[in-house]
């Protein structure tokens, strides 16, 4: 049996894939990446134009919307049209091309390219980075009861795309044993459980930064949102008991920035927004934990480039990344919606230099393994794993 497997990636945006085209161009085995991104974003990675298929009109498009709740039915029709879009490019180059063996295809955008992999006897993996869809909606739907007292926007064309992929996949790919349960509930059995990667090129530790004496700094990097439960950590913060502490934000607004609006009115809480990686990994170097408190999170690719920076962890348990922490003694977990945990975990941190000292070196050391290029070796062991028994 020929072990070298060819691939073609598709996503409605850039995601993780583009760090795992790279690993895959760079062992020739990338056939194409179709993806829902500007090329002018993409050039960096190091990948020649002809095995990109960059269709980034509608995310330019939808780029001002994805913050404003009163055009959100407007964003779901251009969220469609963009995966319907990728769906059919990657029809269309499955159709034309005889050497590809899997497509590895993010979920939600691969309904009838999928499908067409199957029919031609390849592998089609639907890979869900994120809960079971109707787990997923339910937990976000409790949320938002509890919180602003309003039903959420449910795109159903993509719940609809979504649940037709995971029938149709010889592989449903997930990155946690937090997701996997979510399918295993919906009676899903070819579930295969791989974790992402990091960045270690892009996220490392600096030896000019270091962490203050004085200060206690958290670090949250995520979307302001619901979903990632940054309320929790905003009432944990403040209910913290240390008088130098600060809480470094990054990321981008979404449709709850009115609800967090006076949450962040707070003058040890500082707002950085969209940053680039380095700006990113400077940041990480001076802080002591990085919380991630989900409510839904299929795995939380920041802890992984926290750890490679020596920067520990705390999680909820919604978040998949607490395999990763748990294996490698490189951080805590609190339950979800559970902010007097989160509170306690911060206190703890903040008191135990020797813990704190503990777990910032155990997550320098093994983010190390848990690289780009071990993914792809252990996503072709799974494939021809696959291709033994069937």
């Amino acid at each position: 049996m020929n072990s070298k497997l060819n691939y073609v990636l598709s996503c409605s945006g850039k995601n993780h894939y583009f760090d795992i085209a790279k690993v895959l161009y760079n062992r020739k085995q990338l056939t194409k990446i179709i993806c829902g991104y500007p090329w002018l974003k993409l050039k960096k990675y190091g990948i020649k134009k002809e095995f990109v298929s960059s269709n980034g009109f509608i995310r330019i498009l939808r780029e001002p919307l994805i913050s404003s709740k009163f055009y959100k039915k407007l964003d779901n029709f251009l969220n469609s049209l963009n995966s319907k879009n990728i769906d059919r490019i990657t029809f269309n180059f499955i159709n034309k091309n005889t050497d590809i063996d899997v497509l590895l295809g993010f979920a939600g955008v691969n309904l009838t390219s999928g499908k067409l992999m199957r029919d031609k006897g390849k592998i089609y993996i639907c890979d869900s980075t994120s809960a079971h869809i109707q787990e997923q909606n339910n937990i976000l739907a409790e949320e938002y009861k509890e919180h602003l007292n309003k039903k959420i926007e449910i795109n159903k064309s993509n719940v609809e795309m979504k649940l037709s992929e995971y029938e149709n996949a010889n592989i449903i790919l997930v990155p946690s044993t937090f997701v996997k349960k979510t399918f295993e509930k919906f009676n899903f059995t070819k579930i295969k459980t791989l974790e992402l990667g990091s960045s270690v090129s892009k996220f490392f530790t600096l030896k000019e930064v270091k962490k203050s004496d004085t200060y206690f700094d958290i670090l949250f990097i995520g979307q302001i949102s619901l979903r990632k439960g940054l309320h929790y950590l905003i009432d944990a913060f403040n209910k913290f008991k240390h008088p130098k502490k600060r809480l470094h934000i990054i990321g981008s607004q979404t449709e709850d920035k009115d609800f967090f609006y006076s949450k962040l009115k707070n003058e040890n809480i500082k707002l950085y927004g969209h940053m680039t990686h380095d700006k990113i990994n400077n940041i990480i170097n001076k802080c002591h934990v990085n919380v991630i408190p989900s409510i839904e999170d299929g795995f939380g690719l920041v802890v992984t480039e926290a750890a490679a920076a020596g920067c520990p962890s705390i999680v909820s348990e919604n978040t998949g990344a607490l395999d990763f922490i748990n294996r490698y003694k490189c951080g805590l977990s609190v339950p979800v919606r559970d902010s007097n945990s989160l509170l306690e975990k911060l206190q703890l941190l903040a008191d135990d230099k020797i813990l704190l000292k503990q777990l910032s070196f155990n997550a320098s050391i093994i983010s190390k393994e848990n690289t780009w290029e071990n993914y792809v070796t252990k996503l072709d062991e799974i494939i021809l794993d696959f291709k033994s028994k069937n």
